[in-house]
């Protein structure tokens, strides 16, 4: 357990900036949708006064582990040559439910009997700084998918009226801070959201074809806001870049998002998901229902990111709470 004051708050930084790469929440002055606000997103930061330590970001931080784009290798005629550049190490500042979300993300490219190397390689450099929420931000509902507590973290950092507390974990932390022992409390954490919503344990296949996705048609523009503001989601498509030679060139992962058009098209032209109703139904369930049969985790950690940025203002958590009465009036009507 360690304290220290704003003043001695640069020096220890700068400690361990000399060690790690550190990402944060910050304010974007002038970023945000109107020219006089802000926005909130994850980014390098230089000091611990640049961090937002109490206000929910608008985008996550898993383009530290899962760069926008990304370059896996080039090529020049036929000879390949991987990429093989240095991951320095990184410290990432999150909230509980993002901590959750990286157990997704781990799942999708470190198990199924395949490890994505490029993944792989960042994930090992990273360690994870818990930042608390001592009460439940907007649209979020995390404790209906018990992602509002976590002890998977490399340490606990808590910003108070003098400065900042600290719980070390991982020891390796030790000699970036000031050696005093002080008593810390626990990191607190959000017992009740302004919302709760049930997870579906089952749903039968009918529900495929109810007269709600035929709404979501009518209002979903396909823009893949949800989608690229969320934490788990991963969809990336691969493009090779080449020159006019065409002789050498790169393959890049580039995001992508199952919600715009053509992500689901197939060879011959064929799309089995053109309406976009039907995209959203496949990422619905995929957050709470196919994901979950195959890695026991729901997909969804309840951040509420996606009901944040929807120009729509289609949401998640309404979705949820649409299926189950589906699935509730069904079974009452045997």
């Amino acid at each position: 357990m360690i304290r220290f004051s704003y003043k001695e708050a640069m020096a220890v930084f700068d400690i361990l900036s000399r060690h790690y790469t550190i990402i944060a929440p910050v304010k974007n002055p002038g970023m945000g949708r109107f020219s006089d606000t802000g926005l909130l997103t994850y980014d390098e930061v230089n000091s611990f006064d640049e961090i937002e330590f109490f206000k929910k970001t608008y985008f996550s931080a898993k383009h530290a582990l899962f760069p926008i784009r990304q370059t896996l290798f080039t090529f020049q005629n036929n000879r390949i040559e991987e990429v093989d550049g240095e991951i320095r190490a990184t410290i990432i500042f999150l909230r509980s439910c993002d901590i959750h979300a990286i157990q997704v993300t781990d799942a999708h490219f470190l198990k199924d009997g395949f490890e994505d190397p490029y993944y792989k390689k960042r994930r090992q450099r990273v360690k994870i700084f818990l930042i608390e929420c001592e009460k439940s931000l907007e649209n979020c509902f995390c404790v209906s998918f018990g992602t509002n507590k976590t002890d998977n973290y490399s340490a606990f950092i808590r910003k108070i009226d003098d400065g900042y507390e600290v719980q070390i974990k991982d020891k390796e932390l030790e000699i970036c801070f000031p050696d005093n022992i002080e008593v810390v409390e626990d990191p607190h954490f959000v017992e009740q959201n302004a919302r709760s919503v049930s997870i579906p344990e089952d749903a039968d296949i009918s529900i495929f074809e109810d007269d709600i996705w035929k709404e979501y048609t009518l209002r979903c523009i396909a823009c893949g806001r949800c989608t690229i503001s969320c934490p788990t989601c991963t969809c990336f498509s691969v493009q090779d870049i080449l020159p006019e030679d065409g002789a050498t060139g790169e393959r890049k992962r580039i995001w992508s998002s199952c919600q715009v058009k053509n992500f689901s098209l197939l060879a011959g032209n064929h799309d089995f998901r053109v309406k976009e109703g039907d995209k959203l139904r496949y990422r619905v369930f995929h957050k709470i229902y196919d994901f979950r049969k195959r890695h026991g985790i729901n997909m969804c950690v309840g951040c509420g990111r996606c009901d944040d940025v929807c120009p729509e203002y289609i949401s998640m958590f309404k979705c949820i709470e649409k299926i189950n009465h589906i699935i509730e009036a069904r079974a009452a009507n045997g």
